[in-house]
């Protein structure tokens, strides 16, 4: 009686632990495909708004920037708070499309924080007919924001 009791015990606890080890498989790999989604989704996001940029599409370049007044841009000229604020801001630097020039970029790091929150550092430069405008290093912090990605907060340098 005790070898039955004991090879049924042996057997569940095969079961439950192959049910368990699959479950887990399965979600760390759910996991996996959503982080190399979502890094995949904001590295496309901000080549969206660097052409959008290079088109002379001011406006719709700010369409990745979480349109809040609680969207923050740092620099170091000090902080803007609030998204209209900031393309006010580059409505004032950049007047026109002559005077914006051609941004490029180059990954740095990327890193996915949290189930919708993604890290992009990268360095950047905007030239203005073959010759270096300005440029330097950005942090950018990307969120999921009613189903859409966006910058919440960038700092600029």
């Amino acid at each position: 009686m005790r070898t039955k009791h004991f090879a049924a015990i042996l057997l569940l606890t095969g079961i439950l632990a192959a049910s368990c080890t699959t479950h887990t498989d399965k979600t760390v790999k759910n996991e996996r495909i959503a982080m190399t989604d979502a890094i995949s989704e904001v590295k496309q996001a901000l080549d969206g708004q660097v052409a959008a940029w290079n088109k002379g599409e001011l406006e719709n370049a700010m369409d990745f920037y979480w349109e809040s007044p609680d969207m923050l841009w740092i620099s170091r000229n000090g902080t803007e708070k609030g998204w209209q604020e900031v393309l006010e801001m580059f409505q004032t630097d950049f007047t026109d499309r002559s005077k914006m020039g051609e941004y490029t970029y180059e990954p740095l790091h990327i890193e996915q924080v949290g189930p919708e929150a993604v890290y992009y550092v990268y360095r950047w430069k905007i030239d203005l007919q073959g010759k270096k405008l300005m440029g330097g290093v950005s942090s950018q912090l990307w969120k999921k924001v009613e189903g859409r990605w966006v910058i919440t907060s960038e700092h600029a340098s």
